[in-house]
């Protein structure tokens, strides 16, 4: 039962997304989400839904959103966001990502990527239940 409403979750989600102009694990050409340079995906992870745009996947200053929709709606509230910026190379340093709280359930972080290529980006979200989700998704910045 709870795999069944995952997937109508994650399927529901993903029509709305691509409704609004997004396009799923890809990078977006809506102004509405940052630009032709943004990255937009939306995830699913214990039945909490985060929408996250990388804004622009490029080199340089960047700035990530993530918009969290829990089973409960807007009442449920994500109280903290930390995550990390992995690199595929080893040698780089993995970049810590302490979000701050925009809104009803916004977070952001500005940050500088130094190096084009994938990255990981992985967050752990903190429901007001204590209950946590991990995120994980793959990031290319260009050069």
């Amino acid at each position: 039962m709870i795999m069944q409403r995952r997937i109508v979750l994650a399927a529901v989600a993903a029509l709305l997304f691509a409704a609004c102009g997004g396009s799923g694990d890809e990078k977006s050409d809506s102004s509405s989400h940052g630009g032709k340079d943004a990255f937009v995906t939306s995830l699913v992870a214990e039945d909490v839904i985060a929408n996250v745009m990388v804004d622009p996947a490029k080199v340089g200053d960047v700035e990530l959103h993530v918009e969290f929709t829990p089973p409960g709606g807007s009442l449920q509230q994500v109280t903290s966001v930390v995550g990390n910026l992995i690199p595929a190379d080893r040698s780089l340093s993995t970049i810590i990502l302490w979000f701050e709280k925009d809104g009803s359930n916004h977070f952001h972080y500005d940050v500088s990527v130094p190096t084009p290529g994938e990255w990981t980006l992985d967050f752990d979200a903190t429901l007001d239940d204590g209950t946590t989700a991990l995120y994980t998704t793959p990031v290319t910045f260009a050069p």
